[in-house]
């Protein structure tokens, strides 16, 4: 407070003496003594004051919810009578409940809430979090602003306290799934035992010329005391490779068009998860780049503004090659986890041609492995280069996203329509959460069964 506020009360005070008034003294000390809490309110309102946000989980499946907590603690003496937190929350995250105060801000939200606390004491709130998109979704920061009783004097405080919840991509049921291939699907008894799995052993048969000392059964040989070979079960395991071509789409009115990159992108989930419950080794590549902010890196769009100077100890290159989408097949329940957090990850930025990440990968491609490309385009030199993928052995199919249906057959490879922005908004309505309480809700795949058709 102004100092001249305590030269009034010192004043009011001692002019009640010679005039013998008792009332201007206790004036001049209510004077005093507002001023005084006022500033030592304002001085210490902040001090020891701890806030805390925190999430049920920090990985959560498309329609599913989550608890976010925000906790203030008073660790002093003195009590606050109020204590205003603004918290910024994503916009493609609504909150269930609808007595929040909620500010728009850009892509966010600005979450406000006011604290009461006494001395030592700590206040917890609960909300809500609706996980209706796909992405990696920031939360704060965070702006405290307390101050006195009276309200004359406050004091803010932003905090650096980011933190990231990450939403899986919505995952469909297929109907109606016949991927050409030249094989049986996934990692099952062979007709003929052209491969032999060393470690499935399914009997022995007698020692012939030519057998290696390591098929020979030893056990078996001294009951019998005449050679024994065991024999192996033939398996084979079967390979899907899954390329997202992720491309801008634009129209006349809204200018850009996510729906049909969200749709690709939930074809390409939906395929990796039926192909990993099918027994397949399963890969994914992609033409764009992930966004991980949670190690400290930017929208690569954002980067590429930069000026080099601007970003000292920094290398494009190597960002580029940790942010690419290259995983190799794979059959093991981390795969899985990993094609997700990989989704989930994808920024609408486009890298590079589609083209020119299948030439890449192409002679590094399994033998007879079945290739998937999901894409919303489709060019002849993208034409081409399936054709000289199918060339060397592989069965390709194209999985499109796209308003107008394509030809059922592109220079003989096998498409299918996924549909167009109004096939994605029908599956997001039906698998968004609700803003119900959890004891009232339904599952929503028991609930509305929709899946892609193809």
């Amino acid at each position: 407070m102004n100092k001249g506020w305590y030269v009034l009360g010192v004043i009011i005070i001692l002019a009640s003496f010679p005039f013998h008034q008792a009332l201007l003294a206790v004036i001049g000390l209510l004077i005093i003594l507002v001023v005084g809490v006022t500033d030592i309110w304002e001085k210490f309102c902040l001090r020891n004051l701890r806030y805390a946000r925190s999430f049920s989980e920090q990985k959560a499946l498309f329609g599913e919810r989550v608890t976010l907590s925000l906790a203030v603690e008073n660790a002093k003496l003195l009590p606050l009578p109020w204590i205003e937190a603004r918290d910024m929350v994503p916009r493609a995250l609504p909150i269930a409940e609808q007595q929040v105060s909620i500010n728009v801000f850009g892509d966010s939200f600005y979450l406000d809430n006011m604290f009461s606390t006494r001395w030592y004491e700590r206040v917890t709130r609960r909300y809500t979090v609706l996980c209706n998109a796909r992405g990696v979704h920031k939360f704060g920061p965070t702006t405290l602003r307390s101050g006195d009783v009276f309200g004359f004097l406050t004091r803010d405080e932003k905090l650096n306290n980011l933190q990231y919840l990450l939403v899986y991509p919505l995952v469909v049921p297929l109907t109606r799934f016949s991927l050409p291939a030249r094989h049986p699907f996934g990692d099952r008894r062979a007709p003929r035992r052209l491969i032999e799995d060393p470690s499935r052993i399914i009997g022995v048969r007698d020692y012939v010329y030519g057998d290696s000392l390591r098929r020979v059964h030893w056990k078996a040989t001294a009951r019998t005391m005449q050679l024994q070979s065991k024999v192996y079960e033939a398996t084979t395991t079967y390979t899907l490779i899954t390329f997202l071509n992720v491309a801008p789409h634009f129209d006349s009115y809204y200018g850009t068009n996510p729906e049909l990159r969200e749709l690709a992108i939930c074809a390409a989930a939906s395929v990796a998860d039926w192909a990993l419950n099918e027994g397949y080794a399963v890969g994914l590549y992609a033409n764009t780049l992930m966004f991980i902010p949670e190690t400290g890196m930017k929208p690569f769009s954002e980067q590429e503004s930069e000026t080099p100077q601007s970003l000292p100890g920094t290398d494009v290159e190597e960002q580029r090659k940790a942010r690419r989408i290259h995983l190799p097949p794979s059959t093991s329940e981390g795969q899985r986890t990993r094609i997700m957090e990989t989704l989930a990850r994808i920024q609408p930025y486009h890298g590079s041609n589609i083209e020119d990440v299948i030439q890449t990968e192409r002679s590094r491609l399994p033998a007879g492995a079945t290739v998937v490309v999901v894409t919303s385009t489709v060019s002849e030199r993208l034409l081409d280069t399936l054709a000289r993928v199918q060339r060397a052995g592989h069965a390709v199919t194209i999985l499109f996203a796209g308003e107008e249906p394509p030809p059922t057959k592109f220079a003989g490879i096998t498409v299918y329509h996924l549909g167009g922005a109004e096939t994605w908004q029908r599956l997001e309505k039906a698998y968004s959460v609700e803003g119900l309480p959890d004891e009232d809700a339904v599952a929503l795949p028991e609930r509305v069964p929709v899946g892609l058709h193809l």
